[in-house]
């Protein structure tokens, strides 16, 4: 068992996963088996900032819908950290921890089951480092959609909340190259669910599609088998609502609904994998398609590029 309380171990990266008992130690060479790769984390234990300079660069171009722990060091040792410290933010953190006994499974599957105070916004800017926001109108609708839910239920309403009309709307995200008004009205519905599903574990599926403004648990289960090819019961035991949107990005990605040529920089690990609603990634699968464009590669690179 990887020991969490030192950060002097063999391995400074582990992945944590379902059933969230205890890490497992990777190294850089690690490839993940399936993208999206649900209900995993990184945690990384950083200790010598110079010598971790390689980790810290795997970590920018780790795989999408992968969040990260970072664990500091002890007080007594931060001065080895910190030509790495000053970086950390750049890497999207979910958790900032310092080395103690808070780095347990039950407090990282604590963190990994609690949504952000603002989900909205997490989401947004998430979407936003997958680099799949860039028109400015649709960047602002999206924004709205997301904080909207899950007041607004139907497409009608929304028009009306964005003082906009439902072929407008259209429109603009068919300009955009993007799934239309209605799958990112549906899929912010599910993603508020799902987060109260980890949240709570003894949530009744049907309580949480209510407060959703479903009809049923049945009605919202098939929605989300639809829209991201997961039931909730998956959903729910395993952890964190990173990999849920990327579930999400790739079934629209295979049906079209995302424009390949544009966004491809963004959605290329998608296209042209096996029609499963998983991508495999063999020895050769190169996981670091998805890195976000504006994020140095090295820590030279932040140095100059402030």
């Amino acid at each position: 068992m990887h020991t969490m309380t030192r950060y002097g171990t063999d391995s400074r990266l582990a992945i944590f996963h379902p059933p969230y008992l205890e890490l497992e130690p990777i190294d850089t060479a690690w490839v993940p088996p399936t993208l999206p790769l649900p209900g995993r984390c990184i945690v990384w234990w950083l200790v010598d900032g110079r010598a971790q300079d390689r980790e810290f660069q795997w970590l920018h171009d780790r795989p999408a819908g992968l969040p990260l722990i970072v664990v500091l060091p002890p007080a007594s040792d931060i001065g080895r950290a910190m030509p790495l410290l000053n970086y950390v933010a750049s890497l999207a953190p979910r958790a900032v921890l310092p080395n103690s006994r808070l780095v347990s499974p039950p407090r990282l599957q604590h963190i990994l089951a609690t949504p952000p105070q603002r989900l909205s916004v997490a989401a947004f800017e998430y979407l936003d480092r997958r680099q799949l926001l860039v028109d400015r109108v649709v960047r602002l609708e999206v924004r709205r959609i997301l904080e909207l839910v899950p007041e607004v239920r139907s497409v009608s309403r929304l028009a009306s909340r964005l003082y906009s009309s439902r072929r407008t709307l259209g429109r603009h995200f068919a300009a955009a190259g993007l799934p239309v008004p209605s799958h990112w009205l549906q899929f912010a519905r599910l993603l508020y669910v799902a987060t109260r599903l980890q949240q709570d574990r003894r949530l009744p599926v049907f309580r949480a599609a209510a407060h959703a403004g479903y009809p049923d648990g049945f009605t919202m289960s098939n929605q989300m088998k639809r829209l991201t090819n997961y039931r909730p019961t998956v959903v729910r035991k395993h952890l964190g609502w990173e990999w849920f949107i990327e579930a999400w990005l790739c079934a629209e990605t295979r049906s079209g609904s995302i424009d390949h040529e544009r966004y491809g920089s963004a959605i290329g690990i998608y296209i042209d994998r096996p029609t499963s609603g998983h991508v495999s990634l063999g020895r050769s699968g190169n996981p670091t398609a998805t890195r976000e464009i504006g994020v140095p590669r090295t820590v030279g690179a932040l140095a100059a590029n402030p």
